[in-house]
């Protein structure tokens, strides 16, 4: 097999170059597929060498939003000590059970963090972040959620409290971002807790037999992970997809120029391919809410 036939279209046949084959995609899913597995296997053999670090502020989360409430005519929410205090156990509670989900697998809810940190609302809330890089990225995900949207603009409430925090998440370096609403207004009826866009009312002996808890403390990771999992699998994809758009563009003029060139289905699926492939790598983020 000449190497040339490796990245130009065949001599003979006008074969497309093996690099650009459907067998060659196929291989290239695999490997990819693979290296998934092999980050998953490399973080529960050793904790926190991957990871992704971001530069997140608390300050700057509350900033934004409330430039978000403000924008929409509402009034802006307070910082307060004890939803911040309750932000921060939440968030070290999801890194000592190892979860991230709302409610932990010892069956601690959003509200037992909230009533703990010795904050009695009359409605409260909650939203989760993890892995963003800046803080923009954070409110603009929130945003973009219907449900977590709705509770960043809830009018109902006075105060916030965020925690962003670092740890070990199923064995990759994570940060945590927890954002706590709550009113101490009286409000008609019981205590109301919105997660995910569902309000579940706290049973009165549940919310005055809550016992307070102690504070979370915060003990940064030093360093930074070895390796971004994100960042070098975007980085080797583009640089994949790249490749195989110049090799269809080589392929393209050099079957011009042997006068056999012809628009062939399966160099429109290619392009069509690499051109959603390229696009989804380029908007998209390693970030996810809850």
């Amino acid at each position: 097999m000449a190497w040339h036939n490796w990245f130009l279209p065949h001599k003979d046949t006008h074969k497309k170059a093996h690099l650009i084959s459907w067998e060659a995609i196929l291989i290239y899913i695999l490997l990819f597929i693979l290296l998934q597995v092999g980050f998953s296997i490399v973080g529960y053999t050793k904790p926190g060498v991957l990871g992704i670090s971001g530069d997140i502020d608390q300050k700057k989360l509350i900033e934004l939003t409330n430039l978000e409430r403000e924008s929409k005519g509402l009034s802006k929410v307070s910082e307060n000590e004890a939803l911040d205090k309750a932000a921060a156990l939440k968030a070290q509670n999801m890194f000592e059970e190892n979860y991230w989900a709302h409610f932990a697998p010892s069956g601690k809810t959003p509200w037992d963090f909230i009533l703990g940190s010795g904050y009695k609302f009359t409605y409260a809330g909650e939203n989760l972040a993890k892995n963003f890089y800046s803080s923009e990225e954070v409110v603009k995900a929130w945003m973009a959620s219907s449900t977590h949207r709705d509770n960043l603009l809830n009018p109902k409430y006075q105060d916030i409290g965020i925690a962003v925090v670092e740890g070990v998440l199923n064995g990759q370096k994570t940060m945590l971002v927890v954002q706590e609403f709550g009113t101490t207004e009286n409000l008609a009826g019981q205590p109301l807790v919105n997660v995910s866009g569902k309000q579940t009312v706290i049973p009165v002996q549940e919310y005055n037999q809550k016992p307070k808890l102690l504070a979370a403390v915060q003990t940064p990771l030093s360093g930074k992970p070895l390796l971004d999992p994100y960042f070098f699998s975007r980085t080797a994809s583009l640089g994949l997809i790249s490749l195989m758009v110049i090799l269809l563009l080589v392929d393209f003029i050099v079957l011009k120029k042997r006068g056999v060139f012809r628009i062939a289905s399966s160099r429109v699926a290619h392009m069509a391919i690499l051109s959603a492939a390229a696009a989804t790598l380029l908007t998209g983020n390693p970030g996810a809410i809850l």
